[in-house]
């Protein structure tokens, strides 16, 4: 056990990784609950009630939006388990994404379930959405969500600010990005900066030919917008922004109508909304749009107009869903007309927005409108696999790493407080855990009782490692059933040399998704002499990742003629 946790939590931890009761709900009291018995086969019982490990609206919440058709709940579950999902709720449609669960303290479980849910919602309504399973020995099983709507909110955009690029301009954002926000992100030692400098000119003359030299074709109209979402808890929220850039048309009379759109998922510290010359996704967003294109640009709940809140860092299901709200009202807008007439999407993201990314991909597949369809997804160095790599932290602090792929080039200064800073908050303040932040961390060192009992497999941590595989892609079983329409290309790219976010993440993704969807992985694009000459010149943590990053968006720009 954790000797530093309160005993009301560690009590509370312990109901909650039990996770099945016998009379159904999440429900708390006092005193530690044992190991749950072995199901009754009995055809005359009633169905043992799985705890919900998580859900979109989360419990308590009584004014769900009912103009919001998606919803989700994960629990613990068996590979024999076999499934129906029924609801109350109009025009249902349901969905299971299940995923192969590691290193739980409760060993009757093998998999982590994922009910994706859609259908219409009366206002001021309450539904229930049922999980029913049998398993091969007959038992049987039974989880549900509760839903209960308040009154619809007006939904659409709100611009907050507009102004117009021209692509003269456009076209030099991304020189000015190199020349200085980005050596100054990367904080290189003195002694080597003109070195790294000179390789990194190399390879932008070699591998960015578009960033560089774009030929903008249209001048760019940039709009902050807010729109209608949802908290991280599932209810309403009109704060999230995000940047929404397209090309000024007016005097264009050579210009046709795009059949795709744009989706950019933003990485690390970045905020498109905010409009900033500085910021590597607005300018992307500028350079995209000066090619003719609509461009949906969302900030993650947590930045932007949601800023003093915890952000939903690498949290698949709500940025996506967010992301889906977006998205739908910025299509059903008819100002973006002229511009973007089609059903197709691409979404492009990098680093946290490569996961975001295929976090949206396996959303619109399994939740999205029926007129819209995904034609490519560009992925790239993501941490798709986000339960090893938060393992591979645990165990370079623990000095139990031996070389592994996930822990063999962690650094404490750098990778340690992504976990800390990042990865850790969000987890801990929207999905019941049982723990808190101060259990976890101190300043931005992760607490040496806490990496213990991680990889002591301590019960109380079930919750905690059952999110962090809820987010995961590389553990899904089966993809082809959640991708079974799909006529998507998947780009994947990842550097070898990464030391921020371990290769591993990709080549397991790739592995999954090849028998369901057409992939493309680009394993030479960020695995040239430059790149090694970059790994064996400096350890400094950041610096391979952001340059494979550039050569993903330099694809993706290519493609976007």
């Amino acid at each position: 056990m954790l000797r530093n946790f309160h005993m009301s939590r560690t009590v509370a931890a312990l109901i909650l990784t039990s996770y099945l009761t016998a009379c159904g709900g999440g429900g708390g009291g006092g005193g530690s609950t044992p190991a749950p018995e072995p199901p009754i086969t009995d055809p005359d019982s009633e169905p043992t009630t799985v705890v919900l490990l998580d859900s979109v609206p989360g419990p308590g919440v009584t004014n769900v939006e009912p103009e919001q058709l998606t919803s989700s709940f994960a629990h613990l579950g068996h590979s024999d388990l076999s499934l129906e999902l029924s609801s109350d709720c109009s025009d249902f449609a349901g969905t299971t994404i299940r995923r192969d669960l590691l290193d739980l303290s409760v060993a009757d479980f093998d998999q982590l379930l994922d009910h994706k849910i859609k259908c219409s919602l009366e206002e001021n309504t309450s539904y229930t959405i049922t999980a029913n399973g049998t398993r091969s020995n007959d038992a049987e099983f039974t989880s549900e969500l509760f839903i209960s709507t308040g009154v619809t909110n007006p939904s659409g955009l709100t611009v907050i600010n507009e102004f117009n690029q021209p692509r003269d301009t456009v076209n030099d954002m991304f020189i000015g990005y190199i020349d200085g926000a980005f050596f100054e992100d990367l904080d290189l030692p003195s002694g080597i900066e003109s070195l790294v400098r000179g390789l990194v000119l190399e390879i932008a003359e070699a591998n960015w030919g578009n960033l560089v030299d774009p030929d903008s074709l249209y001048d760019v109209t940039s709009q902050q917008v807010s729109y209608l979402s949802r908290h991280p808890d599932g209810s309403p929220s009109a704060e999230l922004t995000a940047a929404i850039t397209f090309p000024v048309i007016a005097s264009a009379s050579d210009f046709v109508t795009r059949d795709r759109a744009i989706i950019l998922t933003h990485a690390t510290g970045s905020t498109p909304g905010d409009l900033d010359n500085t910021d590597a996704w607005y300018i992307l967003a500028n350079l995209f749009a000066s090619r003719g294109y609509l461009v949906i640009a969302p900030d993650n709940y947590g930045r932007g107009g949601t800023g003093s809140s915890p952000e939903t860092y690498l949290m698949a299901n709500r940025t996506a869903l967010n992301t889906l709200d977006l998205v739908n009202q910025v299509l059903e807008d008819t100002a973006y007309d002229d511009v973007y007439n089609g059903s197709d999407l691409a979404i492009i993201g990098y680093s946290q927005g490569g996961h975001s990314a295929i976090g949206l991909h396996l959303l619109l597949e399994t939740q999205g409108p029926e007129n819209l369809s995904i034609r490519e997804t560009y992925s790239g160095g993501a941490p798709h696999n986000l339960y090893q790599t938060v393992r591979g932290v645990m165990q370079h602090l623990d000095g139990s790493c031996d070389d592994g792929a996930y822990c063999r080039y962690v650094d404490e200064d750098t990778t340690v407080p992504f976990a800390t800073d990042r990865i850790f908050p969000g987890f801990l303040s929207y999905t019941n855990t049982g723990l808190l932040l101060e259990d976890v961390v101190t300043g931005e060192e992760i607490n040496p009782e806490f990496v213990t009992a991680f990889l002591a497999n301590d019960p109380e941590l079930d919750n905690f490692k059952a999110m962090l595989q809820l987010s995961s892609f590389t553990q899904i079983v089966s993809a082809g059933d959640n991708f079974s329409s799909s006529n998507a290309l998947v780009h994947l790219y990842h550097s070898q040399f990464d030391r921020l976010v371990p290769f591993a993440n990709t080549s397991e993704l790739a592995a999954v998704l090849e028998p369901a969807v057409t992939v493309d992985f680009h394993e030479n694009r960020c695995n040239s002499d430059g790149y090694e000459a970059i790994f064996n010149l400096t350890d400094k943590v950041g610096v391979l990742h952001t340059l494979c990053g550039l050569s993903v968006l330099d694809d993706a720009l290519a493609d976007f003629k």
